[in-house]
């Protein structure tokens, strides 16, 4: 049933919802500005209205994956759907195994599977995108906070809220979704500042 879990997250992630609201805008994700199908080629394609509907839409696809996972394989399942949802964001079937860079996919995960630490998490990202001016740098620093905050809280028990128990599996869950997301972030890392 892991597998199962696994092949679920994916097809949920995998759905072309952006590229879709985007035609729905009147704008093509895939073709102009940077080709990435995510919320900052939205903001810049089709204004901050449409960038909040991609971004909610991915959410809710991340969220949904992993009540998908755990409803077929427990805890684990939801472990092993969240993260296959992230990598079909990143890695999207239906383009070519290309698509977006997975944070709002990842920010539904763990509103999901780790609330209490979803706050922390965008706190961290909007102080590193306002220090840095960078995307790719604000969501390696991210990510390396994430890997930090899970130790920290399956060492330390904290409370997870409605989402996974504190414990080895958050320790999956942070280091499979870093795994999926960096190498795409370190590409960005290296290129000029890119925030307004």
């Amino acid at each position: 049933m892991i597998l199962i879990a696994g092949v679920a997250g994916y097809l949920v992630g995998s759905l072309p919802t952006a590229v879709a609201l985007g035609r729905l805008w009147g704008v093509d994700l895939r073709r102009d500005g940077s080709r990435n199908p995510g919320t900052n080629n939205a903001r810049r394609l089709g204004g901050l209205p449409l960038a909040v509907l991609i971004l909610l839409m991915e959410i809710a696809k991340g969220a949904g994956s992993v009540a998908v996972g755990a409803t077929l394989a427990g805890e684990a399942g939801a472990v092993v759907a969240g993260v296959a949802a992230t990598a079909a964001n990143v890695y999207n079937v239906w383009y070519g195994f290309e698509g977006g860079k997975g944070l709002g996919i990842s920010a539904g995960v763990l509103a999901a599977a780790w609330p209490t630490v979803f706050i922390p998490i965008i706190v961290v990202i909007i102080v590193a995108a306002l220090v840095s001016r960078a995307s790719g740098i604000a969501a390696l620093v991210a990510i390396g906070a994430l890997n930090i905050f899970a130790v920290i809280w399956a060492s330390k028990d904290l409370p997870t809220g409605w989402g996974l128990p504190a414990g080895p599996l958050l320790i999956g869950l942070s280091i499979g979704l870093s795994a999926v997301l960096i190498q795409k972030h370190l590409h960005d890392a290296l290129r000029p500042t890119d925030l307004p």
